[in-house]
């Protein structure tokens, strides 16, 4: 029962984080949404930066593990990419809030300490993905994710799938520098 509870917790976190931000969600609106006291959401997580890291960790995990998936699914490093790319793609056009690591970025001075440390962690996993499963030097890794950063989140600003498309056509040119 404890387990499930914090799960929820955990879910309703990360969306309350992705369509409002870190700063902008308490542990008593959580407790609302699932009928419980608030301070049940503490006994789980004692403090909104454990929760919050908690929940960018499950994040990373879950995201981690796609980019396995691709990896084990796809064989050559174009495949690969064009499988990171459509997972963009498919988030764009069908999640109705912000991925959590744009979220977290653009409140970065607002985060506690160790949920900035996993932040981090997240974009060097994207960095350090792309250079061994699509083997572009660190500057084309760098170049690509800021790519499909930028384009998602111009496509969400914009209510396009249009311009994401559009920016990452700019991938090729940048993949093809050696």
């Amino acid at each position: 029962m404890a387990t499930h509870t914090a799960d929820k917790i955990l879910a309703l976190a990360e969306k309350a984080m992705c369509t409002k931000g870190y700063a902008s969600f308490s542990f008593r609106e959580l407790a609302m949404q699932l009928g419980i006291k608030s301070a049940s959401v503490h006994y789980h997580f004692p403090t909104k930066a454990d929760l919050g890291l908690a929940v960018a960790k499950h994040y990373h995990h879950r995201y981690s593990e796609a980019l396995e998936d691709i990896e084990r699914q796809h064989r050559t490093a174009g495949e690969r990419l064009q499988a990171l790319v459509q997972m963009y793609r498919q988030e764009l056009v069908t999640g109705d809030h912000m991925p959590l690591c744009c979220m977290l970025t653009a409140e970065r001075q607002l985060l506690p300490e160790e949920l900035r440390q996993e932040l981090r962690a997240f974009y060097e996993l994207n960095i350090h993905w792309l250079i061994n499963a699509t083997g572009q030097s660190k500057c084309q890794a760098a170049q690509v994710f800021a790519l499909l950063q930028g384009a998602f989140m111009g496509g969400k600003a914009l209510g396009e799938s249009q311009f994401f498309d559009q920016v990452v056509t700019a991938i090729e040119s940048v993949t093809q520098k050696q």
